[in-house]
């Protein structure tokens, strides 16, 4: 039988609601193959289509409702005549019947119904094309529903009687009849719910793990999880060499099953005794499941398994015991952090800001033209002192100004970049430096030399041979607010050294005392230091390493846990570490809490026993589903400033710029974010220096400013590709 047939109660449930089931958007068209005008004519551009009762028994009807915009039907009744507003129809109104020669279908992806126009030509057609966002699960329930309704009313009897050949001699084809719940493409998870030709886990993989679970899947109308199965087993298969597959049955034939990898997003939810994950097709669109465990017993010996199979499927290596706990306790949701309840003050503080802002009903979204030519934008750089910021591009730099009523505006463009010999580069990088008046730029094409620009005449001035050998693929502040001084040196960092660069020597500039080189290949991406100059290094591994000062080896490596780090930032007392990978954040408490000083790891090595707990910001799994696309995350930063404590984190992905509240987060409230939707895809983001009410996002072509309180919980209408956001201006 049907495992969606479970849903029978849901849909028919409520003998007073009219509506059984309801597919909240779509288009209707009608297609006529042979008609002179033209064979696809749409009738409703926004509508929803609805299986609804009628007063006669075993009778139903599949209604298709037009959708108006806020004003629009007012100005049809006003403005146009009954042939001209489309007939003068609000709703098509169609009795349920196998006459209809109902069938499902596809078109350019999206899901499609079509039956027949029993009032038109033999091969007339209606078609209603679902949104891009309607889950496979909503069409499948609905199909099932329409077969249901047919079946009453040909037997008149209850469809609990019908069978599923019963129900499948309903469906229209041409060639042999299959299930229903086959009809969708085979590399979507409706194919694995109804157990049809799934690529399982291979026949050979063994199972390590298996819990018994209910099995929910995440609806986008709804906006909840809803119940397929009730009696699910969950397994964790090891296959091949560090291969391991996710796979949930339902009477021993496989539900759901996918290889074990980051994509999944996974999240363990310690409330709710749950586990959420992602699903993407071979088009890359997304679906969300969720299975319950009956105790948290069931729970924590799955998670164990889960996350040896998640650590070796990245490390391809077995991992120790001490590794695989601090691991596991990163896929943790809802663990509050030692140490982390707020202050009155802050509360305060935060509740006078969010008052502050909201008296401004100012436009947030400043569009503002940057630089001009062919090249897209590349790296944010915010000014520490003089209130700018400025964005590369090719070889030309936008400089930005933050205005006093807390907007954005080009002032200038720095083109034409040379070198002293005439060469024109495009910079990879760039770090503003001596108090913002000089920006320190790297050319890719040249590892082994830096260059300074002084800012003022817009020119480079300095060209620095850091070292012959020695290679600098990134560079950082000496300090968290060095920019803001008149400090000369800086730090380098090559895949497997670190030292410090100090353009005053006569010749290399980089200082041998100062460095620190392993022998093994150490993969360093990026880094980033606290006030003190404590310094935090991430690598393509995933490991984190903590230094107290250049020269020496680390005081503590924190384990890799397997997705490589793109970008680091610490808060400026050195407490708090936010890591970024492509698919989540990893938050750190870099406090000892066993040591009676209470110093941080940056000073001392953390006891092998009681390394940091770390924390994981992703997005859900049923918001990845709403955004229907994979997360790539650019490089998360805290609010910065002299006086200023970090309240705040920012990062996007896509089109979306996304903040935590700080505070929250450390209470282990990390799945409470606030999102905003743009058109274009977000280069780089950052705060305004000195306070975090407003938020710096470049596009590839486009610099603008937003407000911290304009970003929106994350709902359908937030994430929905179709939602309208304001276009920034093109720049050519």
């Amino acid at each position: 039988m049907f495992m969606i047939k479970s849903l029978g109660k849901l849909i028919w449930g409520d003998p007073d609601n009219p509506e059984l089931i309801q597919i909240s958007n779509g288009e209707l068209y009608l297609v006529r193959p042979n008609s002179p005008k033209g064979n696809r004519e749409c009738i409703f551009r926004e509508a929803q289509a609805i299986i609804r009762r009628t007063g006669t028994e075993w009778q139903y009807q599949l209604v298709i409702d037009r959708i108006f915009e806020e004003g629009e039907e007012e100005l049809v009744s006003e403005d146009e005549s009954e042939e001209e507003s489309q007939g003068g129809e609000e709703e098509k109104v169609f009795l349920i019947d196998e006459s209809l020669e109902f069938r499902k279908g596809q078109i350019e992806g999206l899901t499609t119904f079509a039956w027949r126009d029993l009032t038109g030509d033999p091969d007339d057609l209606f078609e209603f094309v679902c949104d891009v966002n309607t889950t496979a699960h909503t069409t499948n329930a609905f199909e099932y529903t329409m077969y249901s309704c047919m079946f009453e009313r040909k037997y008149k009897k209850s469809r609990e009687e019908a069978t599923e050949q019963d129900l499948q001699s309903f469906i229209y084809v041409t060639t042999p009849v299959r299930s229903i719940l086959s009809e969708t493409s085979p590399s979507t998870p409706t194919r694995q719910i109804a157990s049809f030709d799934f690529p399982g886990a291979p026949s050979e993989a063994e199972s390590i793990i298996s819990v018994p679970v209910e099995l929910h899947v995440f609806d986008a109308n709804t906006g909840t999880f809803l119940l397929m199965s009730q009696n699910a087993t969950a397994s964790i298969m090891k296959g091949k060499k560090f291969e391991y597959w996710h796979v949930v049955s339902d009477d021993n034939t496989t539900v759901i099953g996918q290889r074990v990898e980051p994509k999944m997003n996974p999240v363990f939810n310690r409330t709710h005794i749950c586990f959420i994950w992602c699903y993407f097709d071979e088009s890359d669109r997304v679906s969300s499941f969720l299975i319950r465990f009956r105790d948290l017993e069931g729970e924590a010996n799955f998670k164990k398994k889960f996350a040896q199979a998640m650590y070796e499927t990245l490390n391809e290596v077995r991992a120790k015991e001490e590794e695989q706990e601090y691991f596991m306790n990163a896929y943790q949701e809802d663990v509050e952090m030692t140490d982390a309840e707020s202050t009155d003050k802050e509360d305060t503080e935060e509740e006078n800001e969010m008052s502050d802002d909201d008296d401004d009903d100012s436009d947030d979204d400043i569009d503002t033209k940057g630089v001009e030519g062919d090249s897209v934008n590349t790296q944010l750089i915010v000014g520490y002192k003089h209130d700018r910021s400025f964005v590369l591009k090719g070889n030309k730099i936008g400089v930005f100004k933050h205005t006093d009523d807390d907007r954005i505006e080009l002032t200038t463009n720095i083109g034409e970049l040379k070198k002293l010999g005439g060469k024109k580069f495009d910079p990879s990088k760039g770090m503003l430096h001596e108090e913002d008046s000089a920006m320190i730029l790297m050319d890719p094409q040249d590892e082994h030399n830096l260059f300074k620009m002084d800012l003022e005449y817009g020119k480079i001035v300095e060209e620095w041979n850091v070292h012959d050998v020695v290679p600098v693929t990134s560079i950082f502040a000496s300090n968290k607010f060095a920019q803001t001084t008149a400090e000369k040196t800086l730090i380098g960092m090559s895949h497997n050294s670190l030292y410090r660069i100090d353009p005053r020597l006569p010749d290399l500039k980089l200082v041998d005392s100062q460095r620190k080189q392993y022998m093994t290949k150490s993969d360093f991406s990026c880094g980033a230091t606290d006030a003190k100059g404590h310094i935090v290094v991430g690598s393509e591994k995933g490991d984190v390493k903590l230094f107290d000062s250049l020269g020496k080896i680390a005081k503590t490596n924190l384990p890799a846990l397997g997705s490589a780090i793109k970008g680091i930032d610490v808060t400026s007392d050195g407490r708090w570490i936010i890591a970024t990978t492509a698919r989540y954040l990893l938050l750190l408490d870099t406090l000892i809490k066993s040591d009676p000083n209470k110093r941080l790891g940056f000073e001392k090595s953390f006891p092998k026993d009681n390394k940091p707990i770390p924390r994981r910001l992703q997005l859900k799994p049923e918001h990845l589903a709403l955004m229907d696309k994979p997360v790539n995350f650019t490089p998360a930063r805290f609010n910065t400033g002299l006086d200023e404590r970090e309240k705040t984190i920012v990062t996007s992905t896509g089109p979306f710029v996304i903040t935590w509240n700080f505070r929250r987060v450390k209470q282990g409230k990390l799945d409470e974010y606030q999102i905003k939707r743009y058109t274009d895809d977000i280069v780089a983001d950052n705060f305004k220096f000195g306070q975090d009410r407003s938020i710096v996002v470049t596009f590839p072509h486009d610099v603008t400013l937003t407000k911290k309180t304009h970003l929106s919980t994350p709902t359908k209408a937030v994430l929905s590709p179709s939602k309208y956001i304001k276009k920034s201006k093109s720049i050519r």
